[in-house]
């Protein structure tokens, strides 16, 4: 079993992904099939990839297969936070309520094939199918043969050709966020392809989530960039114009443009335009209930289960500085340069400051885990340590940003919950909710730090899109330049002179680097008991950088709104239905 707190590491750029349990086999094995011939199988898994700017998508044509996520490590691996979820709110991999374990089970989209496994433990006298568009699964020889001698994965494309499964040949059917690859006009067919494997009687469950582009709010990401102009108030004017107002004077009346919502809006509307291209409805959990309800019997159906941004870390304190001298060595007639560090508090009267730089951020969470490694144990190394697993209930809340805020320059602080219910505004009991499901206690039991999860799935989900967002951006530059002009495109101060594929990349870099900080998943360990690691001394000049975002956080902070404390990063609705057995 994935151990329940594993779910930070650190990858050669410096992101932070989900880590694979010590217990569980390696993704760097992808699965081989049945085959004995180990090099054939090799090859025929090559074939089914292509790599688009280092990132490894499957070599089907967009028409025939819409899915635009690439396969990388780091994307398939996001998985494991849905098992985890999945385990908190249930305590089994299932959201069936079986008055005994199915026998034969089919997992639809099943990637890399982790779910079939928990499920393999938790029902050992259970066979299991797992039926995915490419062969990323894991290789069932690094399992225990108990297990692996009961999964089997098969490869092929249910949007084009019926599944390759007899009428009625399975008990249980699990389907899990397989809508970033269905186009709205296919979901009918696939339920009635499902409804056909199905044994009377026998059970399905669909969990997805609906297609969000998580959104920081302008007072949020001002605060970090290099031309952030302090004595614009956030509350006032949102950016400064700092990146997309164009200078005019009234006899030549320019138009000024529109200021984008956020920061990453071009990223956001290349997202949307994705998934628009290929019919894809980005609001599954929203048009699901109705093709479900025709296909199957006894369907129960959750609200759709809204979680928020995480609350913002608390302040950290600055690493030394590095300070020089000039001396005049013995017998010599020449300055020798000497470098020495001493301790901000010692040198400057200015509060101690947050770091927000990205880097230090996902060099603390390295270096934490390997200095000690039970970061990964399921119990906290100290008394004070709450969080035992990432979807737990926490003693204390975390602070957020305007709890660093003076109270008389504070204004009242919003009410934050940790989820929120489509069918009420609150999340008491008087809310309609499918105890049969699972128990809304268990909602409320989530630690506020697994937001921070949540919006880690969601950032990496948008990108993994990034080559189809990528490919739209390149026809709109080519055939449809007009549309980039709201988006300050031309007008970039920060992108300068870059063109085409680099200042893309830039945008992409711009995105990863605040949700890396939005998320501050360095407060998750030392949530569980780590000291904070030690940071390299700073220069003068990176000390005063530092200390400027610090301020421009603390200052912008001040007007933050309930519904920027709300912002939704995540939204994921459970159906669970019978096949009629008339």
């Amino acid at each position: 079993m994935i151990h329940p707190s594993a779910f930070l590491d650190s990858d050669r750029d410096g992101l932070n992904r989900v880590a694979p349990s010590t217990s569980a086999p390696s993704l760097h094995s992808f699965a081989t099939n049945s085959s004995s011939d180990g090099k054939r199988t090799a090859r025929q898994r090559e074939t089914q990839f292509i790599l688009k700017h280092g990132q490894r998508h499957h070599s089907y044509d967009s028409e025939k297969a819409p899915y635009p996520l690439s396969y990388d490590r780091q994307v398939v691996e996001m998985e494991a936070l849905d098992n985890l979820l999945t385990k908190h709110l249930r305590g089994s991999s299932s959201y069936v309520n079986f008055a005994e374990p199915p026998t034969r089970v089919l997992d639809l989209g099943c990637g890399t094939g982790s779910w079939i496994i928990e499920a393999a433990r938790e029902w050992p006298e259970c066979e299991f199918v797992g039926f995915d568009l490419v062969n990323v699964q894991f290789a069932t020889k690094l399992l225990e043969r108990s297990v692996a001698n009961r999964i089997q994965w098969k490869h092929g494309n249910f949007l084009t050709t019926k599944l390759p499964f007899d009428d009625d040949e399975f008990d249980h059917v699990h389907v899990r966020s397989i809508a970033r690859g269905v186009p709205e006009n296919k979901w009918g067919n696939l339920f009635e392809e499902i409804a056909r494997v199905l044994v009377p009687g026998g059970s399905v469950e669909v969990i997805e989530d609906d297609i969000m582009f998580p959104v920081l709010p302008r007072w949020f990401t001002s605060a970090l960039r290099a031309t952030h102009r302090p004595s614009t108030a956030p509350g006032s004017h949102p950016n400064g114009g700092a990146h997309f107002q164009r200078s005019h004077t009234p006899s030549s009346m320019t138009t000024i443009p529109a200021i984008p919502p956020h920061d990453h809006a071009l990223l956001e509307s290349l997202n949307n335009s994705v998934f628009e291209q290929r019919f894809i409805n980005t609001k599954p959990t929203a048009v699901l209930p109705a093709y479900f309800h025709t296909s199957f019997r006894h369907v129960t159906v959750s609200p759709v289960i809204t979680f928020p941004m995480p609350l913002l870390a608390p302040l950290l304190p600055l690493p030394p500085q590095i300070v020089t001298s000039y001396v005049i060595e013995p017998k010599s007639d020449t300055l020798e340069k000497r470098v020495s560090t001493i301790s901000p508090g010692t040198f400057s009267s200015r509060p101690m400051s947050h770091s927000f730089s990205s880097s230090s951020t996902a060099s603390t969470t390295s270096t934490a885990q390997s200095r000690n490694p039970s970061v990964f144990s399921k119990r906290p190394r100290t008394a004070s340590a709450s969080l035992s697993s990432p979807w737990s209930t926490s003693t204390s809340s975390i602070p957020s940003v305007l709890e660093s805020v003076p109270a008389s320059e504070s204004p009242a602080k919003p009410i934050f919950r940790p989820f929120m219910l489509d069918s009420c505004p609150n999340d008491d009991d008087s809310c309609p909710f499918p105890a049969s499901l699972f128990s809304l206690d268990q909602l409320r039991e989530m630690s506020e730090r697994s937001l921070a999860m949540h919006l880690y799935r969601s950032y990496k989900t948008v990108l993994a899109c990034q080559e189809a967002m990528w490919e739209e951006l390149k026809d709109r530059m080519r055939n449809r330049r007009e549309e980039l002009v709201p988006f300050g495109w031309e007008d970039d101060e920060e992108l300068g002179e870059l063109k085409g594929r680099k200042r893309f990349e830039k945008l992409i870099e711009r995105f990863q680097s605040d949700m890396h900080i939005r998320m501050s998943l360095w407060t998750s360990l030392t949530g569980m008991g780590w000291q904070l690691p030690t940071r390299e001394p700073l220069s003068k000049a990176e000390l005063i950088e530092e200390e400027r975002i610090r301020e421009g956080m603390m200052r912008a902070s001040k007007y933050v709104s309930l519904e920027d404390v709300q912002t939704s990063c995540r939204s994921v609705r459970v159906m669970v239905g019978y096949k009629s057995t008339a």
